[in-house]
């Protein structure tokens, strides 16, 4: 890894620690608060091989258990990825949406965007 890739992800986590956990905290405790199981995970990365799935980098996810009965209901995520090769943070959902930032545009209006569409679209598709 050289210094550039070391500098993008310190960057990364101090605007996750800055700027998007605290959005993804507070999203988290509301779902729970309503009764779903909302867990936060972070996924470090490293230039050395191992049997990961490869992830090009670190990310930071919330994912969503809506509360019912476990049949029919399908898991939700939220994931926020910092690419080291493109030096760009790289939002996606597991429904299959992708939108992709330059680290230093990322601000707290568009990760709340963000969050919003990715709940939004979870609402349309079955009400929580």
């Amino acid at each position: 890894m050289n210094q550039d890739q070391e500098l993008f992800i310190q960057a990364f986590w101090v605007k996750c620690r800055e700027t998007i956990r605290p959005e993804v905290d507070a999203v988290a405790q509301d779902l729970r608060s309503a009764g779903h199981d909302a867990a936060i995970s972070t996924q470090e990365y490293s230039s050395v091989p191992d049997r990961l799935p490869a992830t090009e980098g670190p990310s930071l996810t919330l994912a969503l258990r809506p509360r019912g009965p476990a049949d029919g209901i399908v898991p939700q995520a939220i994931e926020f990825h910092g690419d080291v090769a493109n030096s760009t943070l790289e939002v996606s959902t597991s429904a299959g949406y992708r939108r992709v930032y330059d680290l230093d545009q990322v601000d707290t209006p568009k990760i709340k965007t963000e969050i919003d569409e990715w709940m939004g679209h979870i609402i349309t598709a079955s009400p929580i």
